[in-house]
């Protein structure tokens, strides 16, 4: 294996340096080619495309070669880098995991801020920051509908159990955000894109925006994964394909049972055996240049559900607020009253010692921290005026259901931030 983290990994903490104050153990997304958001650019040079207006590429693209007929990109929800050397030692007998490690390109990438699911994978299908395509964490307030939405199901977070209700009052998911996707952009250049996702999140409305000019292939389980993937690169083995692989039970395990959990490692093996029995089944197909990438879109957290982190419990501090907070439990949004920032602030750090820092949002956004250019107009509000950075495993509630969850992204921590990119080639 040509092992480029720790090279990656030096460049990113010399670029993470700001002069906000994140906390120790932190990492900032770093846009300029080390970032997951830089990966969709280097995927349309890969493939002979144009890349619109797209950050550049990873600032080692040429490592993994210059033209490819189909590149393969799979992502795996909540698999972050410090995880990966327990995966490759507790799966060391895994033939998929034995190749990469003789013959893979190890790298290293950065995810977005907040890192999570909802910001990561649009910036993966867009080749932007979230500061650029807007959608800035799980929960955000949206000025201009007057609400606070729940972007999984589309809907007010009050009513969240209704999946779509914003797309039935006339605002179709391709309206999410303004940039052009990388399926409409590989599909005006006559590459063929297509997103393999599980059944049950293949028609949803974050879906159908992300993977706006790309054909969504459902699958049910492993096996129907990678007989989709091999039936249409066959079709297809004389066109340029883009292929990308979306598995999300690695993240939902994490959150309700560790990260550490049996399951994780079970699914993971039976995963990664799918993988190799395709890539020799795909090796004797005369493809052409192809290019296998694994990725994540953010990593995790070790915590236990503390119910003294339920914001409910303090009703005078949420007094002080205009709206309940927003975006993430370890990266939260506060919209504080006239003249109650620094009692906000105040409460916090007397309940909370040392498990915050307070950053203000227009400085974050001056900062960079949500990107640069092309900022959505609505970004000043959907950011709130306070965010509080979570330290250690420090996490708020806020939610109307119980905590259950053991393990949390959406920080800033290097667990959450760094993500594994390996590349393997065939031809």
């Amino acid at each position: 294996m040509k092992n480029l983290i720790e090279k990656v990994i030096d460049q990113i903490e010399l670029r993470s340096k700001n002069s906000l104050n994140f906390g120790e153990n932190s990492i900032r997304p770093v846009f300029d080619g080390f970032s997951i958001a830089n990966i969709p650019s280097s995927i349309c040079h890969w493939l002979d495309s144009d890349t619109g207006e797209m950050l550049p590429g990873i600032a080692l693209e040429q490592e993994f070669g210059l033209h490819f007929r189909h590149v393969i990109l799979i992502v795996i929800d909540g698999l972050g880098l410090l995880q990966t050397e327990t995966v490759y030692d507790r799966l060391k007998e895994n033939p998929w995991i034995q190749r990469i490690q003789e013959q893979a390109i190890a790298s290293a990438l950065t995810s977005v801020i907040p890192s999570t699911t909802v910001a990561a994978l649009t910036s993966i299908w867009t080749g932007c920051a979230p500061g650029s395509h807007g959608l800035v964490g799980y929960e955000m307030w949206l000025k201009e509908l007057g609400m606070v939405v729940n972007y999984l199901p589309y809907s007010p977070i009050a009513l969240s159990g209704k999946s779509g209700l914003i797309a039935e009052a006339g605002i179709p998911p391709e309206n999410m955000f303004p940039s052009q996707t990388l399926g409409q952009i590989l599909s005006e250049n006559q590459v063929i894109s297509r997103s393999y996702m599980p059944s049950m999140l293949s028609a949803s409305n974050l879906t159908k925006a992300q993977m706006t000019g790309s054909a969504v292939i459902p699958y049910r389980r492993f096996g129907d994964l990678w007989a989709n993937l091999k039936e249409n690169l066959e079709r297809d083995k004389g066109s340029r394909t883009y292929e990308t692989i979306y598995w999300n039970d690695i993240d939902t395990y994490g959150h309700l049972m560790g990260i550490d959990n049996e399951r994780v490692y079970f699914d993971l093996d039976q995963f990664f055996y799918g993988l190799e029995k395709t890539y020799q089944h795909l090796s004797k197909m005369n493809l052409g240049d192809t290019l296998i990438l694994i990725t994540a879109d953010h990593g995790q957290i070790k915590n236990v559900p503390d119910p003294h982190r339920d914001l409910k419990k303090y009703p005078r501090f949420l007094d002080e607020l205009t709206i309940l907070p927003c975006g993430e439990n370890r990266f939260t949004y506060f919209y504080p009253k006239s003249g109650k920032e620094k009692d906000i602030i105040r409460f916090v750090e007397e309940k909370w010692p040392n498990d915050f820092r307070f950053v203000s949002s227009r400085d974050m956004i001056q900062e960079g921290i949500f990107g640069e250019d092309h900022l959505h107009p609505d970004l000043n509000n959907r950011v709130g005026e306070l965010i509080a950075i979570a330290q250690k495993d420090a996490y708020f509630w806020w939610p109307n259901r119980p905590d259950k969850l053991h393990a949390r992204h959406g920080g800033v921590s290097r667990e959450e931030m760094l993500v594994p990119f390996t590349g393997i080639g065939l031809s």
